[in-house]
């Protein structure tokens, strides 16, 4: 009987052993994920700071006539570059042709009346100065002395209204001179057409009554406005430079105004962004980043921090990965200082998409 009870103990502890192997064989193993990592360490990186703006010209300007009068022939379109000199519009000249001719024609008969009235002042002035010694010799009554002087007196008075008729004149004549060179506008300087509001054969007004814009052009130099924050304006100042993205077209530029007061709507300072050497679309949105020095710290990549909320990392330690909340510093292009990472700790940069706190993971070159 006892020997009985052995065997049936012995197959009960043999059929619990088989039971627990097979239970183990049943248990998922942990997976290990590779990730690549980087050791930290201490470095100097560049300070940026990032901001939008919008891409302006640094000049427009309005062209228009001097005078009223049909609009003869537009040479421009809006889009077109234009060089300083270039003509851009010009008026019909007949009217102000035939008003240059009927002043220059005042002006020679002024001229011709001034020569007579001198020639009659110096004879008249000539005949007094006789009359003047024979009068004071008692040879002529002081009738015929009075009679002469008025009559010299007559023809100085005479001269200075025909001199004041022919500065009259000549004044009319040299402004519709101006006139006629104003019925044609050239360009200032180099620009782009941005606007002809006005077609060919239209009546324009005279600016002295109403000023008609012709033709706007802006300059081929362009700025970017931006809004600096009251925070960063001992960060920037004149002669700042700046790194300039369009949709990733790049150029370099420098700070050369700062209003003095905020925009009242955003409490932002307005900056002027010069562009060197590139020309962009007006209005284009543009991203700028202002260098402001240099600075020693914990720089790691921008693709190794997530944010759920708050911005975290993951170290490695021996075989597992573990989750590190860190609070971004600085950035300069794809790095980024942080602060919650100690010099000499390992940093997952890459593989860490399927991590969790406390995975296990093996390391890759």
């Amino acid at each position: 009987m006892k020997k009985f009870l052995l065997i049936l103990m012995m197959g009960s502890m043999l059929l619990t052993l088989v039971a627990c192997v097979k239970a183990d064989e049943n248990i998922p193993k942990e997976k290990v994920k590779a990730v690549k990592v980087q050791k930290i360490e201490e470095s100097k990186n560049p300070v940026t700071l990032s901001y939008i703006g919008t891409v302006d010209s640094k000049n427009s300007m309005d062209y228009s006539f001097k005078t009223g009068g049909k609009l003869e022939k537009v040479y421009v379109e809006k889009g077109d570059k234009v060089k300083k000199g270039d003509i851009l519009a010009s008026l019909n000249t007949k009217d102000i042709k035939l008003q240059l001719d009927a002043s220059k024609a005042n002006v020679d008969s002024a001229k011709e009346n001034i020569t007579k009235a001198e020639d009659a002042m110096r004879y008249n002035e000539d005949q007094l100065n006789k009359i003047e010694k024979l009068y004071e010799a008692g040879s002529v009554s002081k009738n015929d002395y009075d009679q002469i002087k008025l009559q010299r007196d007559a023809s100085i008075s005479t001269y200075n209204q025909s001199k004041s008729q022919y500065d009259s004149g000549n004044s009319d004549f040299e402004y519709k001179a101006t006139l006629l060179d104003g019925a044609v506008i050239y360009a200032k300087e180099d620009g782009i057409v941005v606007n002809v509001p006005h077609e060919e054969g239209e009546r324009i007004a005279n600016p002295s009554m109403n000023y008609v814009t012709i033709v706007t052009l802006r300059s081929m130099n362009q700025i970017i406005n931006v809004g600096i924050a009251q925070k960063d304006l001992n960060k920037v100042n004149i002669g700042t430079k700046a790194l300039i993205n369009v949709d990733g077209d790049k150029a370099s530029g420098t700070i050369e105004n700062i209003d003095e007061a905020p925009d009242m709507a955003t409490r932002t300072y307005n900056a002027e962004v010069y562009v060197k050497d590139k020309s962009y679309r007006l209005g284009s949105i543009a991203k700028l980043s202002f260098g402001i020095g240099n600075e020693t710290g914990v720089w790691i990549p921008m693709q190794s921090i997530f944010s759920n909320g708050e911005d975290y990392v993951y170290i490695v330690k021996e075989d597992r990965a573990f989750k590190r909340t860190i609070t971004i510093l600085k950035n300069h292009e794809d790095q980024v200082m942080v602060k919650g990472i100690e010099a000499g700790e390992m940093l997952a940069i890459s593989g860490m998409k399927n991590l969790n706190d406390g995975s296990k993971v093996n390391i890759v070159e």
